[in-house]
């Protein structure tokens, strides 16, 4: 198990890996030309940010603030911890 700190500390190939490997999906929306998977991993939230093209991603990141998870509160139902 790692911390979302830790876990942003790693390549993002591995980073990907991991969330695709052991991540429980949870919901996805869309910003401009991106579609953003969120997963729960470890602990802690995680977006996957595909390109336009659905196979590329171009950003992983975990998220460490209950604030990261807002736009997301709109279409799902998360127990967020403050």
């Amino acid at each position: 198990m790692m911390s979302a700190t830790e876990f942003n500390d790693l390549p993002p190939s591995v980073q990907a890996a991991l969330v695709l490997d052991e991540g429980r999906y949870l919901h996805h929306r869309i910003k401009g030309w991106c579609k953003i998977d969120l997963y729960w991993l470890y602990g802690f939230y995680v977006e996957l940010w595909f390109l336009y093209d659905l196979k590329t991603i171009g950003l992983v990141r975990a998220l460490t603030t209950p604030k990261a998870l807002e736009p997301y509160l709109e279409t799902i139902r998360l127990n967020v911890k403050v």
